[in-house]
């Protein structure tokens, strides 16, 4: 991932902070949020990583350490991608926050046909929040960070799954309701999105880490 993308997810997740909408948008900006702040420690992970390749150690324990580089490299640019797909869908929320649907006969704010799709993001996005904050820690005003074990790997492969079944899930009330809801039509995920983000996710799990 290049270095600029830190600047750039750190000004992400302060644009996400700003957004000042319905309750639904809310819970999906905080979610998102936080996974910039995954995408942040984790390119620090790999610098650290990275510089264990180039020093002492055995070429065995090099090696290994270029493995987990790799995976973690990864893991970061899957994360500026599922970043890059939310700032869409968070403007289109914006865009749209005024208008309703009728739903059995109730008028309900458009964004708020998307909330039941929320939870499974919350759940795997605070584990995956939880395994990289103590990754990253500050000593005498510099920071450190150390190697995720495969059970945070496996937590933060997690939450990128959660983003992929919600956007996923999104997309298709969108196909299958357009008719319904005309508005639908003007939803900024495409299928190509969701396929960019399961070929990233694909590649990223069948990579060797330990």
């Amino acid at each position: 991932m290049p270095k600029k993308n830190v600047g750039e997810l750190s000004k992400d997740a302060s644009e996400f902070k700003k957004f000042s909408l319905t309750e639904a948008t809310k819970q999906f900006g905080i979610f998102v949020t936080k996974n910039v702040a995954i995408g942040a420690i984790l390119y620090g992970v790999n610098l650290g990583l990275s510089k264990l390749t180039k020093g002492g150690g055995s070429d065995a324990e090099k090696e290994a350490n270029k493995k987990k580089a790799a995976v973690v490299k990864a893991i970061t640019t899957l994360i500026q991608t599922e970043t890059d797909d939310s700032k869409k869908l968070l403007d289109w929320m914006d865009a749209h926050k005024d208008e309703t649907v009728t739903l059995d006969g109730i008028e309900v704010p458009l964004e708020s046909i998307f909330h039941k799709y929320l939870g499974p993001i919350s759940d795997a996005v605070d584990q995956a929040f939880n395994a990289a904050k103590p990754l990253q820690k500050k000593v005498e005003s510099k920071y450190t960070w150390d190697v995720p074990t495969a059970d945070d790997i496996a937590k933060l492969l997690d939450a990128s799954t959660a983003f992929l079944t919600a956007f996923d899930n999104f997309r298709k009330f969108a196909d299958e309701h357009s008719s319904d809801f005309p508005t639908l039509k003007s939803l900024p995920l495409t299928q190509a999105d969701i396929d960019d983000l399961t070929s990233q996710l694909d590649a990223v799990k069948k990579m060797p880490f330990y």
